[in-house]
């Protein structure tokens, strides 16, 4: 993937909010970057540059002894870290500047993480194969922590003040709502951004209002007609079973077709579709998951012959509500047929 050619995206036709930021853009002093409230992406990220420079100052300084400390290779390996920087700066901030148009930086950045991070790989395997090497790549080293260096004085003097220009109150919102789940690099997680978590709140409230709109289901990530669901769920291959609260059986994608799923079971007592000396388990398993003293159990044996995994999860709602449980059965002959090769 490092050495692919990408496609720049196309410039997409801006919203009046992007044309209003636009012009504030143009016309705004730089904005003051140090003034920016704890949580803030650009804060985040910030954060994480001048933590990894204090690592690479180290590093650099260690490089150059006649021979590397002993804990060199795991200090350099721990650089790998950077990925999680470059992925929200590629992923969240530099597609949003390319739907303003401004693509110059961050297509020269990108072209340049990606060919240090292809050779923070290179060197990372060497030096876990042998930490001998270290001595050996002494020179690609010393070039790669200078361009890892260089990459964050290019991000705070051009591409943070940048986006600060364009990007929205909501957009930076957006992207603050996406890097919480991509983590951080070089730092601890952290502190909460207050205004963006109330918009967060508020998204929330919204989608959990809506449920059916425009002939589609509306989900926290998207929206699908029930035809594109079901014909997504026809493709996994495995066998799932759904459980309401009450211990109903109210639904089945049976595509893995290990076990026989009547149609005639819906709606049944889920105690009513096995046999009875199975029946005192199961109880035993919802009986759990109401109380959450468990919330999945997984089985792996050999049924018909075939490698079969059965894993029940207990399923809640965003406040702990017991919603009921799934079961999911998959067939791993073709996944071990695979690894045994």
């Amino acid at each position: 993937m490092a050495d692919e050619k990408r496609a720049v995206p196309p410039k997409l036709d801006l919203t009046p909010e992007q044309t209003a930021a636009m012009r504030r853009a143009a016309a705004m002093d730089a904005p003051d970057i140090a003034a920016l409230p704890p949580g803030h992406p650009v804060a985040v990220l910030r954060a994480e540059n001048a933590a990894m420079n204090a690592r690479i100052d180290a590093l650099a300084h260690d490089n150059e002894l006649p021979e590397p400390p002993a804990d060199f290779v795991e200090r350099f390996l721990a650089l790998n870290a950077v990925r999680t920087h470059y992925m929200k700066k590629e992923e969240l901030v530099m597609p949003l500047l390319y739907q303003y148009g401004v693509t110059g930086p961050s297509d020269v950045m990108w072209r340049d993480d990606d060919a240090m991070k292809k050779e923070l790989g290179t060197i990372s395997r060497s030096l876990q194969e042998d930490a001998g090497n270290a001595i050996i790549y002494r020179g690609r080293i010393r070039t790669l922590l200078a361009g890892l260096k260089s990459m964050t004085r290019k991000e705070d003097a051009i591409l943070f003040p940048l986006s600060l220009r364009y990007f929205s109150d909501e957009e930076w919102y957006a992207v603050y709502d996406d890097a919480i789940d991509m983590g951080t690099a070089f730092i601890a997680p952290h502190e909460p951004w207050e205004a963006a978590e109330v918009w967060r709140k508020a998204q929330a409230d919204a989608a959990a209002a809506k449920t059916f709109e425009n002939g589609k289901i509306q989900l926290p990530t998207g929206e699908l007609a029930v035809r594109e669901l079901r014909a997504m769920m026809k493709l996994l291959g495995v066998d799932i079973t759904f459980i309401d609260a009450a211990d109903h059986l109210r639904y089945f994608e049976n595509e893995g077709k290990v076990f026989a799923r009547p149609k005639l079971a819906l709606g049944r007592p889920v105690y009513d579709c096995h046999p009875t000396q199975i029946v005192p388990v199961v109880k035993n398993l919802l009986a759990d998951f109401k109380a959450k003293r468990r919330d999945h159990m997984t089985i792996f044996r050999r049924i018909a012959g075939k490698p079969i995994g059965v894993r029940y999860h207990a399923v809640y709602d965003d406040d702990g509500t017991y919603l009921g449980a799934v079961e999911f059965v998959q067939d791993f002959t073709e996944a071990l047929e695979h690894f045994q090769k």
